[in-house]
């Protein structure tokens, strides 16, 4: 059976190519949400660019805007994708740890509109 939507391959992808949107019904505090959307095996520090607050994880970046389909996760242009991934993954385990549900969307830039 043809797959009609097939994954693009991602090996070679930096953070220029993709952006991820977390989607599920999720209620973070403020209180929590540096706890619970930064991961855990990973070292992180958080810091404000252009009046938003950024993390930091080694010399990579990333930061969250939500919108109406979800929270969008974006990165700094040159993070690796295998990178990028792990992060957002703990990020995810960690907002279903508080038994919320949540689903980790790839969403490839290079064929988004840019306006």
């Amino acid at each position: 059976m043809e797959q009609t939507n097939p994954q693009p391959n991602m090996s070679g992808w930096k953070g220029r190519d993709f952006e991820f949107l977390i989607v599920g019904d999720i209620q973070i505090s403020n209180e929590e949400f540096d706890e619970i959307m930064t991961p855990n095996s990973m070292h992180w520090s958080k810091f404000e660019k252009n009046g938003w607050p950024h993390y930091k994880v080694d010399e990579d970046d990333f930061n969250y805007s939500w919108e109406m389909p979800g929270i969008q996760m974006t990165f700094n242009d040159e993070i690796s994708f295998d990178k990028a991934r792990m992060i957002a993954d703990e990020v995810v385990a960690n907002i279903k740890a508080t038994g919320q549900n949540a689903e980790l969307q790839i969403i490839d830039s290079t064929k988004v509109n840019q306006f």
